[in-house]
């Protein structure tokens, strides 16, 4: 998690302790971040652990849960 560029992003947000719970300290294995980063690809800044991608860039998004989906 500690060298998570996206756990960093997420790890104030008290509505989105799900995506951690779920992924980083539950069943990590699933988290496609984790896949790409094990199989030595790149990984980007705005892929979900869910294998999604975010639509709006990091720096200017508030991180809303409607962000997510």
């Amino acid at each position: 998690m500690s060298g998570c560029p996206l756990f960093k992003q997420f790890s104030l947000k008290a509505s989105l302790l799900v995506w951690t719970g779920r992924y980083c300290e539950g069943d990590f294995a699933r988290c496609a971040r984790l896949q790409l980063a094990t199989e030595g690809k790149p990984v980007p800044l705005n892929l979900l652990p869910n294998g999604r991608m975010l639509t709006v860039p990091l720096e200017a998004a508030e991180l809303k849960d409607t962000d997510l989906s």
